[in-house]
């Protein structure tokens, strides 16, 4: 049904509440991916801000081809000074972003992922975000983490069964489907602060829709893009997996991961479940005497190599103090507005950083 007989249905059954509701779905249905999906930030430059040298990693330009043929840069980094011998040694990061903005926003996070955790970081850019070509979409998005998986498995530079998949808010949904189509692909899963379906979040971004598009509702069919992780999180058996949710979270509600966690121990029977006082993408900073530690351990109990011993590591490269003096400076993505517009710049509103509660 197109746009225009959204409208005038509504239009005759609503009246003048009804232009308001037609507009709303009408709007949703004919531009959701631009509403759903932000590669380039209103007033902001499309290029790389920084580069992987800036915050200490040494890194490859990777050029995937998806399966329906659009190309996706992607960088691999790892810590500077690391032989070629270490790297095949240590774990794989395989990175999904949340929106707004390409991968050189990310830097700051992904140092300190490379530099805690002892390994190397695979980061794809979607379909339209940074140097990738296409139009962002549900399937577009499943496509290149698909890619991006069947090259690290193919890569005789990384070891098969060492690849953990770590997705942040958007990037969440991106693992959480990976992780279910590709059983025994992957090493463990960590996820941080996503949602449990489109559907679900709509009206909670979008109030005045919620009497229509939701659980249950007349006009969910208008969501092309509907990004069912209540369905993808019960095919991924018994699959490690760590829940990241922040109870303070200004972009999607904090509940949506509680469901996960419900679902996933009754699943599983233990999930990995660190819940935090922080904003929507700000944990690893206000909270990261809680974050990386349990990070850490997680990866420890998971991966066949430990987390990096600081001894060692330090000759090797700049040290973790150069991201955090990194993201201090401001080295993050400007502010944006709109549905999973991550905006780590803004400081949270909780001005601790204590865990609420822990079980790992």
């Amino acid at each position: 049904m197109s746009t225009y007989w959204i409208m005038r249905l509504l239009l005759k059954g609503l009246g003048g509440v009804g232009l308001v509701v037609g507009l709303g779905l009408g709007l949703v249905y004919q531009f959701q991916e631009k509403l759903l999906y932000l590669p380039r930030i209103p007033g902001v430059s499309n290029d790389f801000a920084y580069l992987p040298d800036r915050f200490g990693l040494a890194y490859e330009d990777v050029e995937l081809t998806a399966q329906d043929g659009t190309k996706l840069h992607s960088w691999m980094m790892w810590p500077s000074g690391w032989s070629s011998q270490k790297r095949r040694s240590r774990p794989t990061v395989l990175f999904f972003q949340e929106n707004a903005g390409n991968m050189s926003f990310r830097l700051p996070f992904l140092r300190l992922v490379a530099h805690h955790l002892g390994c190397s970081v695979f980061a794809p850019s979607y379909r339209g975000y940074g140097l990738s070509q296409g139009t962002p979409t549900e399937s577009g998005l499943q496509l290149d983490a698909q890619a991006s998986l069947e090259y690290l498995l193919k890569n005789p530079a990384v070891q098969k069964d060492n690849v953990v998949v770590f997705g942040r808010s958007l990037g969440g949904a991106v693992a959480f489907h990976l992780a279910a189509t590709n059983p025994g692909a992957i090493n463990s899963l960590i996820v941080e602060n996503t949602f449990w379906s489109i559907e679900a979040v709509t009206g909670k971004v979008m109030p005045f829709l919620s009497p229509f598009i939701g659980p249950g509702r007349l006009f969910n069919w208008l969501i092309r893009n509907q990004w069912r992780n209540d369905e993808a999180i019960t095919q991924l058996g018994q699959l490690p997996v760590l829940l990241i949710s922040s109870v303070e979270d200004e972009m999607l509600p904090p509940e949506h991961m509680e469901r996960m966690h419900k679902v996933l121990v009754r699943q599983q029977g233990r999930v990995s479940w660190l819940p935090l006082h922080a904003g929507h993408m700000d944990a690893y900073e206000v909270a990261a005497e809680e974050y990386w530690p349990a990070v850490i351990k997680f990866a420890q109990q998971h991966t066949t190599v430990s987390a990096t011993d600081e001894a060692e590591d330090d000759g090797d490269d700049e040290g973790v103090e150069a991201a955090v003096h990194a993201s201090a400076a401001g080295l993050k993505p400007p502010a944006a507005a709109g549905p999973f517009v991550t905006d780590s710049s803004q400081p949270s509103n909780t001005p601790s950083g204590q865990a609420v509660k822990k079980e790992l």
